[in-house]
């Protein structure tokens, strides 16, 4: 049986904020709440707030979104070594070179908002198939101390701050 707590004590500070947007302690509902928070919320925006950003330098809305998918990959990817006990440090990445890089290939909202639903439903999988001890192993991510268990509630909170970003600034 896997335990559900969000083990705050296991997350380094910077991502306190993000894990106080998960509600839950339950790791599969906070991933599928924050689905569906993410895809009401994109599949509610009109069509000409797609390609718009709320200031010079800042990201579109289509660029968020492709952010969020990045760090979902990303996020998955971190836990899925984690798991499998693997004690070499993992580096971190550069976003914004992230988001640069994907510019001029962004897709469109659909296709962007299938994409998400894929990988989404893929990390709810890879998270599932975790015991607590693959859920608790601790590795370091950027030089930071981390689990695979925070990472997952790191991907839901992630999620959430992105749709509250958007809210707050783009509508």
């Amino acid at each position: 049986m896997i335990s559900n707590s969000r083990h705050y004590e296991d997350a380094p500070e910077i991502y306190h904020p993000f894990l106080a947007l998960v509600t839950t302690d339950q790791l599969a509902v906070a991933l599928e709440d924050s689905r569906e928070e993410t895809l009401r919320l994109f599949y509610s925006l009109p069509a000409a707030v797609a390609d718009h950003a709320y200031a010079p330098g800042k990201w579109t809305v289509k660029e968020v979104l492709r952010h969020i998918i990045d760090c979902e990959r990303i996020y998955a990817y971190r836990a899925l070594r984690l798991s499998r006990f693997d004690a070499a440090p993992i580096i971190g990445f550069d976003e914004n070179a992230y988001a640069e890089a994907v510019r001029p290939v962004c897709a469109g909202m659909d296709v962007l908002l299938e994409e998400y639903r894929h990988v989404r439903a893929a990390g709810v999988c890879l998270f599932r198939n975790m015991n607590d001890a693959m859920l608790d192993f601790k590795g370091t991510v950027n030089g930071l101390a981390m689990t695979a268990r925070v990472l997952g509630f790191l991907t839901a909170g992630h999620n959430l701050h992105h749709c509250n970003v958007i809210r707050d600034k783009y509508l």
